[in-house]
């Protein structure tokens, strides 16, 4: 079955982030491998892997056409950047994650990680003003 993301950032422009927001992942290369593969088929720049417990941040360095050119550029303990404790169950997790990054404007960026913070305010929060943040498939 083809790697189909959760979240997407999107602008009228262009792809911004790509994101899988799950309870649990099982084999996290494999995760990473399909999530770098659709990053650099659908031209996304960033990509982020989230559980309530832990997340990843990935950026392209467009350096080939290849996933090996994803790469990941920070993990980080994801129970510091949410308000309130996130739902046990998948659909209703990432139903979470994309609210909390449609009310991230509000959010105090100083409770980011140092990678992830840079990312979101240099491309993610100019991409929400002008764009939108959307489910990548029904719920």
């Amino acid at each position: 079955m083809a790697f189909q993301p959760d979240i997407l950032i999107t602008t009228p422009d262009g792809r911004v982030m790509v994101i899988e927001a799950k309870v649990t992942i099982d084999d996290l290369p494999r995760t990473e491998e399909a999530l770098k593969g659709y990053m650099v088929g659908m031209q996304y720049p960033f990509g982020l892997l989230i559980t309530p417990e832990q997340g990843w941040v990935y950026r392209d360095s467009y350096s080939s056409i290849f996933p090996t050119s994803v790469k990941r550029v920070e993990e980080f303990d994801s129970t510091r950047i949410w308000r309130q404790n996130p739902p046990c169950e998948g659909q209703e997790f990432e139903a979470f994650v994309q609210q909390w990054f449609e009310d991230l404007a509000d959010f105090p960026a100083a409770w980011l990680p140092p990678q992830f913070k840079d990312i979101v305010q240099g491309y993610v929060l100019p991409a929400i003003a002008g764009g939108e943040v959307r489910a990548a498939h029904p719920r």
